[in-house]
């Protein structure tokens, strides 16, 4: 089940290329302490050349024109509109340009299309430049409400386009993302279903099968046999199964996206399980074991344990159940947190080979689904921000903003909202997120290096796992700061897979360990997935 939901998480978002933007228009009474009404509105900065501001107290103010009144804009006005604001109902009569030049000739300084039904007309969508006054989308109802604020009171009418500045949200998602990372590779070198006390007192060992090479013969000859292409196919195999999901994604999310929930909950469920299971298996009678009698066999059955996984499964279905409410992030980024640690811990690869294989590749992956896929789509939008925002793979056409309504999207990413109270929270929340594949890819390798470290250098520092823990956090600090610097969202597998392999190669030439760390078995003791079933066995059988 992990490794299925493995394949879903490397979704990252990116930003469309679509020259719509969301701004803000403040309808301001006359009077000393009269209050602010904001409306989202959309726009197309290369329409008009007029610069606009980001903040509501350096926007200019117009008077608003006669809002009782229905200015069509389609043929010449003979009111005068000198400095001052214009609200015009689109009735779909003719283009954008020709209202913009019927109205700035009449000395309109802002004008503002409220949209009632259709798609707006913009036959002349690609001209620029056309107007000196902005122009703004916004919906019907806003176009109401505004409408019924001016029939009883003279209004003011400013836009502006706020700035998303740097949010204490960056680095709470930072501390979760270096969280999962630092505790998850530790936390899987210890056997799982021990008591929290237990972790004080044991040495951390890997309950997984050793396999020893001490000749470099042998690695050679092991190579020789086709083990690279075989991990290179391997990868191969991964990283299309996940393309596969993702372009299944993007023509059917609507049937498939409920599919991905569900396979959520379940691994959210057992990795909330695996966070609660050592601090409870402190109660004694948390292990008690029932004996039940099926068709003539004595089987056990542990009813505390049954009840907590149903409880976490429970707590999963308080999230479904209200997902789309603002005031449940807590509760998806804690079931997000347990989904990373316990991947990471429970997925172990073999060698440093395999690991830089699967990593290049989705490199690549991530590449090529963020930024060359927009040259194929009909909108220009990128399939991986497509199935990321959980928007249709439907034209996306240039409108008035809509009446907020949280759509469906898969809950694959770590997703906190702005702190700072934006003016953009009047078009929609605003959040920052990280996807789950940025945390546990690198995860991968941090956790292969706290193993190496552990079975190579028992009782040493470990280098491996300080320096790839290290390196992920440096990663993560340029990932934000090209973020913050461009403006717009990055992929961050573009910075943490360097990062991350240059920071373990570096250590491992630098120690003379780079055949060890590649292979997993030159002069090492190298993990194996999923031996710690066998390990088990052997041990009943040497008692």
């Amino acid at each position: 089940m992990k490794w299925i939901l493995l394949l879903l998480i490397p979704l990252v978002h990116a930003k469309s290329d679509l020259q719509i933007y969301h701004g803000v228009i403040a309808a301001t009474a006359d009077g000393e302490e009269a209050e602010v009404n904001k409306f989202c509105v959309t726009f197309n900065p290369d329409w008009f050349t007029t610069v606009y501001t980001n903040n509501v107290q350096d926007a200019p103010k117009y008077p608003l024109h006669r809002i009782h009144l229905v200015i069509n804009g389609c043929d010449e006005v003979t009111d005068n509109l000198t400095n001052t604001s214009v609200v015009i109902i689109d009735t779909g009569e003719c283009s954008v340009v020709d209202r913009a030049k019927n109205l700035v000739d009449a000395g309109a300084e802002l004008i503002v299309i409220a949209r009632t039904d259709g798609v707006l007309n913009v036959t002349d969508f690609h001209q620029s430049n056309f107007s000196s006054a902005p122009i703004v989308l916004i919906n019907s109802n806003s176009y109401q409400t505004i409408k019924t604020l001016g029939s009883s009171q003279d209004l003011s009418i400013s836009f502006y386009s706020p700035v998303t500045k740097f949010d204490g949200n960056v680095i709470a998602i930072y501390v979760i993302c270096v969280f999962c990372i630092v505790v998850g590779s530790y936390w899987g070198l210890y056997p799982k279903n021990m008591k929290l006390s237990e972790f004080w007192t044991t040495t951390p060992k890997p309950p997984i099968r050793l396999t020893l090479q001490t000749s470099e013969s042998e690695v050679d000859e092991e190579e020789g046999k086709g083990s690279l292409w075989t991990n290179i196919l391997f990868g191969a195999v991964i990283v299309s199964i996940m393309a596969g999901m993702l372009l299944l994604l993007y023509f059917a999310y609507k049937y498939f996206v409920f599919v991905f929930m569900g396979l959520f909950c379940v691994i959210a469920s057992t990795g909330m399980y695996s966070l609660f299971f050592p601090v409870l298996a402190e109660i004694d009678c948390f292990h008690t074991r029932w004996q039940v009698s099926c068709r003539n066999k004595e089987k056990h059955f542990a009813p505390f344990k049954v009840a907590l996984w149903l409880a976490c499964f429970s707590i999963t279905m308080v999230w479904f159940a209200f997902r789309h409410e603002y005031n449940i992030w807590p509760l998806q980024v804690f079931m997000g947190i347990s989904v990373c640690l316990n991947i990471i811990m429970s997925v172990p690869l073999p060698n440093l080979k395999i690991i830089t294989i699967i990593m290049a590749m989705l490199f690549i992956y991530d590449i090529f689904f963020v930024f060359i896929t927009p040259l194929f789509t009909k909108d220009g939008v990128s399939i991986m921000e497509r199935v990321a925002t959980g928007s249709s793979s439907k034209k996306q056409v240039f409108d008035a903003p809509m009446d907020y309504t949280p759509g469906e999207q898969i809950p694959l990413s770590i997703k906190i909202p702005y702190f700072q109270n934006t003016d953009f929270k009047v078009c929609m929340p605003i959040y920052g997120m990280i996807g789950f594949g940025d945390i546990v890819i690198p995860g991968l390798l941090t956790g292969y290096s706290a193993y190496f470290d552990t079975l190579a250098h028992p009782g040493q520092i470990k280098w491996y796992y300080i320096i790839s823990c290290t390196s992920y956090a440096v990663g993560l600090i340029i990932t934000y700061g090209a973020l913050i610097g461009m403006g717009i969202a990055q992929p961050a597998l573009l910075y943490l897979v360097p990062c991350c392999l240059l920071g373990v190669f570096g250590t491992a030439f630098k120690r003379g360990e780079v055949l060890a760390m590649w292979t997993g078995r030159a002069g090492v003791a190298a993990p194996r997935p999923f031996a710690d079933e066998e390990d088990g066995e052997e041990d009943n059988l040497n008692s």
